[in-house]
Order: C-alpha cells, then sequence, then structure tokens
C-alpha cells in the first residue's frame, strides 16, 4: 500500500457541528446535547489520567464507502481535559502514526470536551488503527482506540471482493462464565420449568479488536488481514491457511475480514439506494450465534446473487441480540433454551430449522461429538466432530463423505452428510459439511476448498 495515498480528509466542520452523523447507534448523546465539564481543581493534586471512550464505532468496522465518523467522549474530575487528539496508521506498524490527521478532533463546544467528534474520509484499502488520546490540565494521558477496515472498489476495472465473517457472536457466546457455564450447569430441564438464576451469563461481552491486545512489537508483526483476524494463537492456526489459499486461489481479489457486527449492520451491502452486495464472496466459519438481522442480512446477500461458502457446520443454531451501546450479547432462543429477560426456559435446538433447510440446503446434524460415527468415503481422513446433513432436494452434491452412524443409533440413519451447492434467488450456498477447521492443517482438503471458490470441484476429484 501506498501510505502517501492514504489522506484522510476532514469534512466541513460546521455540517458536523449542525448534526449528529447518520450512522450514529441508537441512544447515543447527539453533538448538540453537551454536558457541562465538571469544576476543575489544582491541577497540582491531579496526577490521575482523564478517562475518554470511543462511542461511534461501536466495534471495529469494515466499512465499504471510506467514509466514517469516530465519536466519543471524554472526562476529567480534577484538573479537566484540556485537549483530544487523534493519530492513526495502517499496518504493519512502523513506529510512528505515519497517517496525518487535519485539524484535531472537534469538541463539541468551545472546547467542551466531553463529546467530540473525528470525521475521516480514507481514499485507499487497507486496515487503519486510529487512537484518540485525552489530556489534561495537569498533564495527565488517557487513551482510546479502534480499528477501520476499509475496503473500497477500486476505480480501474471490477476486481472480485471476497470477506470472511469472524463470528465474533459465538466467540463471545463461548467466553468465560457465558452461555457453556449456564448450559452445563442446568443441563436439561423439564419444559415448562423457569430458570431465574445465573441469568448475568446470557449476556457476554463482545471481543475487543486485534490490536488492542497488542504491545508495540505485536504491532509491528500485525498486517491488513491478521490485524482483523482473532489474536488467540489456536484460532490463528485455521484462519490462516484459509486466508493464504484463498489469496492463492483467486489472486485478483480484493480479501478482507469482518465481524458479525458488520453483517448485522447490514455492511454487506453497498451504501447506494438499491443496497446491492458489496462482496462476491461471504465465508463463514463457525457463525452459531447471530441475530435475527444478521440472518435476513445473509439470506437477502445470497438472494441477491452472492455466494456463501460455509467452512464450517453447526451454523445459524442459536439467536442473540446484540446491544451497540454495552457491546454485548444475549440470547435470545436456541441450542435449547430460550430467555426473555427475566427467566430461562426450555426450547427449540436449532433456531431457525426450516427457514435454514430452505435457503442454506441442509441442518445441523444432532450428535454427541463422542460417538463413534464414521465415514465410508473419507478422502481427508477427516475425524467426526460436527457436521451438517442435506435436507433440501434441490442440492447438488459435490462429494457424499457415507456416513456411517454406530449399532444403536437413535438419529435418522438416512441423512447424507456431504460438500453440496444449492441455488437461492440468484446466488448459490456451498456447504462443506464437515466441521472445516479440523482439516485447516490438511492441504488435500485445502485445495479441494480452492476449487470450491473457483467453482473447478467435483466429485470425480475425490469419490472413492
Amino acid at each position: 500500500m501506498k501510505q502517501s495515498v492514504s489522506v484522510l480528509v476532514v469534512m466541513i466542520i460546521a455540517l458536523l457541528i449542525g448534526s449528529t452523523f447518520a450512522g450514529t447507534s441508537a441512544g447515543q448523546n447527539s453533538i448538540s446535547n453537551i454536558t457541562a465539564l465538571p469544576s476543575q481543581v489544582s491541577s497540582k493534586n491531579d496526577s490521575k489520567a482523564p478517562s475518554v471512550n470511543i462511542t461511534y464505532p461501536s466495534y471495529p468496522p469494515t466499512i465499504t464507502n471510506g467514509r466514517i465518523i469516530i465519536e466519543g467522549t471524554a472526562n476529567d474530575s480534577e484538573s479537566g481535559i484540556k485537549t483530544v487528539s487523534a493519530s492513526a496508521h495502517v499496518f504493519p506498524f512502523g513506529g510512528n502514526f505515519s497517517i496525518n490527521l487535519a485539524p484535531s478532533p472537534i469538541s463539541s463546544e468551545n472546547n467542551n470536551w466531553s463529546h467530540w467528534s473525528v470525521p475521516l474520509l480514507i481514499n485507499t484499502t487497507g486496515t487503519y488503527r486510529v487512537v484518540i488520546e485525552a489530556s489534561d490540565n495537569a498533564g495527565n494521558n488517557g487513551y482510546s482506540e479502534t480499528t477501520i477496515n476499509a475496503i473500497l472498489s477500486p476505480s480501474e476495472a471490477a476486481v472480485p471482493k471476497i470477506a470472511f465473517v469472524r463470528p465474533s457472536f459465538t466467540e463471545a457466546a463461548y467466553s468465560d462464565h457465558g452461555f457453556y457455564t449456564f448450559y452445563y450447569k442446568y443441563k436439561f430441564p423439564p419444559f415448562g420449568k423457569k430458570i431465574t438464576t445465573d441469568l448475568d451469563m446470557f449476556t457476554v461481552k463482545t471481543p475487543i479488536s486485534v490490536p488492542e491486545r497488542q504491545n508495540e512489537t505485536g504491532l509491528r508483526h500485525l498486517s491488513n488481514l491478521t490485524a482483523l483476524v482473532p489474536s488467540d494463537p489456536d484460532l490463528q492456526k485455521f484462519w490462516m491457511p484459509f486466508v493464504d489459499h484463498v489469496k492463492k486461489a483467486v489472486p485478483s481479489a480484493i480479501v478482507t475480514v469482518m465481524r458479525d457486527e458488520d453483517v448485522n449492520d447490514g455492511h454487506i451491502f453497498s451504501t447506494d439506494k438499491n443496497k446491492t452486495n458489496a462482496y462476491d464472496i461471504l465465508l463463514l466459519f463457525h457463525n452459531e450465534y447471530v441475530t435475527q438481522d444478521e440472518y435476513n442480512n445473509l439470506k437477502q446477500f445470497v438472494s441477491k446473487g452472492g455466494t456463501i461458502v460455509f467452512i464450517d457446520s453447526n451454523i445459524f443454531y442459536g439467536q442473540v441480540r446484540y446491544d451497540k451501546d454495552n457491546r454485548t450479547v444475549t440470547l435470545v432462543k436456541g441450542h435449547n433454551w430460550q430467555f426473555d429477560g427475566k427467566a430461562a426456559s426450555r426450547s427449540v435446538s436449532e433456531r431457525w430449522y426450516n427457514d435454514t433447510k430452505e435457503w442454506v440446503g441442509g441442518n445441523f446434524l444432532e450428535n454427541d461429538i463422542h460417538n463413534n460415527i464414521t465415514f465410508t468415503n473419507n478422502p481427508f481422513n477427516y475425524t467426526h466432530f460436527e457436521e451438517q446433513f442435506v435436507n433440501n432436494p434441490k442440492a447438488k452434491i459435490i462429494v457424499d463423505y457415507g456416513i456411517k452412524f454406530p449399532k444403536g443409533w437413535s438419529g435418522t440413519i438416512e441423512s447424507t452428510v456431504a460438500t453440496y451447492s444449492l441455488n437461492y434467488g440468484k446466488g448459490k450456498v456451498i456447504m462443506i459439511g464437515l466441521s472445516g477447521v479440523q482439516l485447516a492443517d490438511n492441504e488435500k482438503f485445502l485445495n479441494f476448498f480452492s476449487k470450491l471458490l473457483t467453482h473447478k470441484a467435483s466429485c470425480s476429484d475425490l469419490c472413492l
């Protein structure tokens, strides 16, 4: 990337002060709603850093129009806020903030920094780390940061755009003292029984941005893509092989990573009035928990002509509600439970079973991962973990893995576990059917995956 062309331009200040940015999340204070600064005290006794928070965007977003306004608050109860400044850089971090921001963030009025905003206009695709610094009158400094992922369409020729969707809502659900702590504790009570204890486990924080977890050494090793994928080493082991193979399979493509929050907010569509697809292909991993809006948007993406490749099974199993202000998700329904905010009780296993059957073409195969399930056609030497079964007669089988159930199996033995494609609307779904992350180190599988992206995979490649 040529940083010399990465210019962030300030929009008309008067326009910013006169109105609230259209993308502001619900419930956020507008620029015109100003609270007075607290009384200032002598700076000699002030050794506490001021607080500074970014209120918009509420998560590290992926944008396609190159325009965003970062908004936030700053407060210092002792000597008072003196100024707020902003700095930015792209990746890899070279030790300095190479993106010039001019001028500094705008205070709400008359140097009142209780609310501030900084408008950004980005003209080059890339991942931008923006750091906000608040300084008080005693010389103490406080910091807050976010990451902006800008995916802009080149002006010359049409370039394929491919995005992985990081399952950030599912990552949150699996966090400590989260959904699964509750599931394991209460197991399967009778239907109709209401549980009113430990309900805090059903509301969990979404993951912070990757750069926020890094020190300066770590920042120097992040690229535009690794600054977006989960930082956990175990997760990196399966993320990067898939990312690398996509880049090799479609070398001309723009490849990026967005989050569940992006899909929830409709960032997979362009900002034009027709809301056309902003990407050609979306790649999903273990997106077990999604919001209703995210589910609807993904379905609409396919119907409008997009392709979704489901690398993993156990997708769309539970519905959550996303709270932008608090950056949390809360269970609504699915995974055998429902939660109305006051009590939890038994409910359906797969939240959108019939709808998913229609447009995705299959459903999660209910079983225990420890069951002795094998495959008579097993070209990847795959070990049973979690699988999807084909549940739509319109699905086109690419590879049938010949699932074999153990003696005494109580489920449906007619189930077909396969890699398949299904046309829906103007688009297409490709389902691996297996737990793809278990095969991230399997070169034969990764080559097959690459062929799927270029529509060259067929049963003749792998059927025994």
